[in-house]
């Protein structure tokens, strides 16, 4: 299906009523375009336009929530010791499972995965992919990973980071896994055949780019083929 400019921004302004759930809104994943123009740039500079005119108000209006319960779960490190099922379709998830405990180059040991972010069954949030702790840095991330090939593109990949990052009790979570103090960060965690990847490379995702680095503040690292190392990385 084509969309107009105006079909694109009018879909944009609906969707930033509701800021926390902006990133799963569908137009940040079309991969069309009108006039050469990408719909996710149209998008990103509408985004950006907001932001200077209401001084990013409506991303800053994410309302936290902090869980009463801790946000590090107890059962996660047996279940990381065991092997992924023979008929588990959730790819993604047991990616992040078997990086529990390893060290990465530039985002460092791997404390968690699936760190869910709802206090109430109602609240509308999912969970933290990877949470991380880079301790020659006093830096910790909140990892938004996308599996080898994925179809989502960066402008869905960084606000999606931005949302969760925002949504979470930042000092509570740094206090539930022993890192007070440390600068939270946020990233995407992708390998090098996503789209997200391909997005960031492209000279014509322009405005994605500038969103997702200089107003929303989301790094980006790269991961070889078997997830075991760090192969490249930007850091804003």
């Amino acid at each position: 299906m084509a969309y107009s400019r105006e079909d694109i921004v009018n879909k944009v302004n609906a969707a930033l009523t509701n800021p926390s759930t902006l990133y799963d809104a569908d137009f940040v994943n079309y991969r069309g375009s009108v006039d050469g123009i990408r719909y996710t740039e149209i998008a990103a500079r509408e985004i950006s336009r907001r932001v200077k005119t209401d001084n990013f108000s409506a991303l800053l209006e994410i309302p936290t929530i902090s869980r009463s319960s801790s946000y590090k779960t107890a059962s996660h490190a047996k279940k990381a010791t065991r092997a992924k099922p023979d008929n588990s379709g959730r790819e993604e998830e047991w990616i992040a499972i078997s990086m529990y405990g390893k060290i990465y180059n530039g985002i460092g040991e791997i404390l968690d995965f699936q760190v869910p972010l709802k206090d109430a069954m109602s609240d509308s949030a999912g969970k933290i992919d990877l949470l991380s702790y880079n301790k020659a840095e006093n830096t910790a991330y909140i990892l938004e990973l996308k599996k080898p090939g994925s179809n989502e593109t960066l402008l869905r990949c960084a606000l999606e980071a931005y949302t969760y990052w925002k949504t979470v009790d930042k000092e509570k979570l740094l206090r539930d896994f022993g890192i007070e103090g440390a600068e939270l960060r946020k990233a995407i965690l992708i390998f090098s055949n996503c789209v997200a990847y391909k997005d960031f490379q492209d000279d014509a995702c322009e405005a994605v780019y500038s969103l997702m680095c200089d107003k929303l503040h989301v790094d980006l690292f790269v991961l070889n083929n078997n997830w075991s190392e760090v192969i490249d990385g930007y850091k804003h």
